[in-house]
């Protein structure tokens, strides 16, 4: 009896499925907090959870707030492999570039803010999410206009949004597009830039040889907005010069770098002479690959 006196009135949940947290969201009017973690192996992790959000202060401050969501990618062997997968899934989805990271979505799934890397107290964490609720009340606002308007306000949600969240902010980034068919925003053209080179890293990676890998290299570059050119045209000389045979391969591969070099007009000079200097001798240069190539004892 005493025990539940002293227990507090509202213990923290964190769910693991994010449909089921998006649908509670909806029904309490809360956002969603995700915490995206390595939970046995993240240092950061660890002291976040610890040190805030597993703390009588914390639970407090998210009760009316939000809906608890962990996504957790530990190293644990014995952790449920389905759920790993569909947490991967989600990292990816999100954009989640490293842990811990602390995203606030809508019950439509929406990213309204967050943060990633550690923060030394509730206060300052607070202080993050509670950016992340004024914009997802502006998110909404925006659901009540049209056109222009519309527009403006989905625009000021997503320059809200933390540059390393943006990227998964789709839903949000594509109804800004189809407001905007003049490309005002610049979002179409930078969305098709790295679609460009989200497809080329999936083409290399499917890639069974060096000139199925220099094939695919070739066919982005038909389309390749000149922006990408210059990366496109430094994977083909990698994979050249890794792949080289005799003395003419590495030529090829030469050829392939200066051409990545030409279509780069920022590039500085002193680097064009830095790669001079450094493939002058092609047949040095082939020494070196087969030493790198060579398997070490």
């Amino acid at each position: 009896m005493l025990l539940a006196v002293l227990a507090p009135a509202w213990a923290a949940e964190w769910m693991t499925d994010l449909e089921a947290a998006k649908a509670k969201a909806a029904a309490e009017n809360k956002a969603v907090l995700v915490d995206f973690t390595g939970s046995d192996w993240c240092g950061w992790c660890i002291r976040l959870r610890k040190q805030v959000l597993d703390t009588p202060a914390f639970e407090a401050y998210a009760r009316d707030k939000f809906v608890l969501m962990e996504v957790d990618v530990p190293q644990n062997p014995k952790f449920d492999a389905a759920l790993r997968a569909r947490n991967e899934k989600l990292c990816e989805q999100y954009g989640v570039q490293g842990f811990p990271t602390i995203m606030v979505l809508t019950p439509q799934g929406d990213v309204v803010g967050g943060f990633s890397g550690f923060k030394p107290s509730v206060a300052a964490t607070a202080e993050t999410l509670d950016a992340a609720l004024a914009t997802a009340s502006l998110l909404r606002k925006a659901d009540t206009q049209q056109g222009a308007e519309q527009l403006a306000t989905l625009l000021q949600v997503y320059k809200s949004l933390p540059e390393g969240m943006q990227q998964g902010a789709a839903t949000l980034r594509q109804r800004i597009i189809a407001l905007d068919p003049q490309d005002t925003t610049g979002l179409a053209r930078a969305k098709r830039l790295q679609d460009q080179r989200a497809a080329l890293a999936e083409a290399i990676a499917a890639a069974s040889t060096p000139q199925e890998a220099v094939a695919a290299v070739n066919k982005a570059l038909e389309t390749a907005e000149p922006e990408n050119k210059p990366g496109m045209l430094q994977v083909k000389f990698q994979v050249l010069l890794m792949a080289a045979q005799n003395v003419e391969d590495v030529k090829a591969a030469i050829a392939a770098g200066r051409e990545a070099m030409a279509a780069d007009p920022a590039l500085p000079a002193a680097d064009k002479q830095k790669f001079e200097a450094a493939f002058a001798n092609p047949e040095a240069v082939l020494e070196r690959v087969q030493r790198i190539r060579r398997p070490k004892k």
